[in-house]
């Protein structure tokens, strides 16, 4: 009971003793006076009233508590189904007959189904629905977890943890949690597949130098031989300093100290500097570098000039190792609101439906990329994506009816403060 609702009791009490004294006076000092009626009308009728307002008071305040308990309970039942609808695995409770009691939203969507449509039936009838269910009705000990691997209709892979947990042993409850393990399984995927990559790519320039410093030890060497090995070990070790950045620059993005320097930057210039870093690159493919903007003028961003220069070259690079000789790479500037929008699209080899979501992951590359240049590294995209949001903007790709690719950066106008 709370501090003020027996303080006001307290007063009534008191009123009451108060007007029986006051009555108990008057008797005293007029006796004879006043009738029994009187003695009742004055005594017990107040004291009555008390008792009577006491009761109710206590009544109300009853049925008040048992209503917030009500309400209470209500609100603890709708936070726990809010719990369990947003929880990220799938929850299915069914009883040991197979007869599923309920499911949260994340097992509908894992299982396929609608929770009113399996409502009622039995184990047996629930495993002509899917092979799901031939999984998930399988006699687990407790605690123990079952990995299951399906591929979807685009082709792409999921991983499951199914976890069997005993609710109510009287009424044969079962909890099986469904657990979404793909990602995990991917980047234990990518893991193995870096190192291997990794390995491949050190070495590989490594074994050249070595073969042409062995060579440069030899009696006997021509000039012109000289110059070619010398070239080698230049060019391989340009290729190990370079990977050796990638990799730093991964860890500083990663730790948090990857520097920018930000100022007024004219995107329009950094993109012309950078397809004219590549002219002679796209020359040799015989690959056309076009760049189209909407007119002349200075489209201004708040940047970091060599950050952005490497976000746009590694697309531009892309767009020429991936497009076939004598193709066409077109860059495209833009201006949309209050945001520059650049475009690098080609004609190449495109990318495979169901690694659009993976793109912009560490160490991904897809299987039509890794068929035509082995020697990918699936950093750069990773890279552009960290700098761009740095930037306040976004990254994206996006298909050009299955003959070539388009990735894209948004990036924020300048405004002047």
């Amino acid at each position: 009971m709370s501090k003020s609702v027996k303080t006001k009791i307290s007063w009534i009490v008191i009123a009451v003793l108060v007007f029986a004294l006051v009555n108990a006076a008057l008797f005293h000092f007029y006796p004879g006076n006043f009738s029994v009626f009187a003695y009742v009308l004055f005594l017990f009728i107040p004291l009555a009233a008390a008792v009577i307002i006491i009761f109710t008071r206590f009544s109300l305040l009853f049925i008040k508590n048992v209503e917030e308990e009500k309400e209470e309970s209500l609100l603890l039942q709708e936070r726990q189904k809010e719990i369990v609808e947003n929880m990220v695995e799938g929850l299915v409770v069914h009883n040991l007959n197979g007869k599923i009691l309920t499911m949260n939203a994340v097992a509908e969507r894992s299982l396929g189904i609608r929770m009113a449509d399996v409502r009622g039936k039995t184990s047996d009838e629930l495993k002509n629905y899917s092979n799901w269910f031939k999984i998930l009705f399988q006699d687990l000990k407790e605690g123990e977890t079952f990995e299951y691997s399906l591929n979807n209709k685009d082709g792409q892979d999921f991983d499951y943890q199914i976890i069997k947990i005993t609710l109510n042993k009287e009424r044969g409850e079962i909890l099986k949690i469904i657990r979404d393990i793909s990602r995990a399984k991917y980047l234990d995927r990518m893991k193995a597949e870096y190192v291997t990559i990794m390995s491949h790519k050190f070495l590989t320039p490594l074994t050249n130098i070595k073969w042409s410093a062995d060579f440069l030890l030899g009696d006997n060497i021509d000039l012109r031989r000289k110059e070619d090995n010398v070239k080698n070990i230049l060019n391989n070790a340009d290729k190990l300093v370079k990977l050796t950045s990638y990799l730093l620059n991964i860890a500083e993005i990663e730790e948090g100290l990857f520097g920018y320097n930000f100022e007024k930057l004219d995107i329009d210039a950094v993109i012309k500097e950078v397809i004219q870093n590549y002219f002679e690159e796209s020359r040799q493919k015989g690959v056309e570098i076009i760049y189209r903007k909407p007119k002349e003028g200075f489209y201004f961003v708040k940047g970091d000039k060599s950050r952005l220069n490497v976000a746009i070259s590694n697309y531009l690079d892309n767009a020429i190792k991936y497009t076939p000789d004598g193709g066409e790479v077109e860059i495209l500037l833009e201006e949309s609101g209050n945001e520059l929008k650049v475009s690098v699209n080609d004609n190449g080899i495109g990318i495979s439906p169901e690694s659009v979501q993976s793109l912009f992951s560490k160490f991904f590359r897809d299987k039509r990329a890794r068929a035509v240049h082995t020697e990918g590294s699936g950093i750069g995209l990773f890279i552009v994506k960290n700098i761009v949001e740095r930037h306040g903007g976004k990254v994206g790709y996006s298909a050009d009816g299955g003959k070539g690719s388009t990735f894209f950066l948004t990036l924020p106008l300048y405004k002047e403060l």
